[in-house]
């Protein structure tokens, strides 16, 4: 079983460099982080379902052909 990582606590500093950002650069590191935790996310959870392929062979079938 594994643990989760110790909670680390941002320094003071993190908290002014972070209120000084103008809000369309916080936005987008919002959208960045978010897009991160997303795609971690996914590369961890097994699939719930399994892929179906559709469609034909690999090997084109003659219709003239009897089988």
């Amino acid at each position: 079983m594994s643990r989760p990582p110790p909670v680390i606590e941002a320094p003071a500093a993190l908290a002014h460099v972070w209120s000084g950002l103008p809000s369309d650069l916080r936005q987008r590191a919002v959208l960045l982080l978010a897009q991160l935790a997303h795609a971690q996310f996914r590369t961890h959870t097994p699939p719930a379902t399994q892929e179906i392929r559709h469609g034909h062979g690999t090997q084109p079938q003659d219709s003239s052909r009897p089988s």
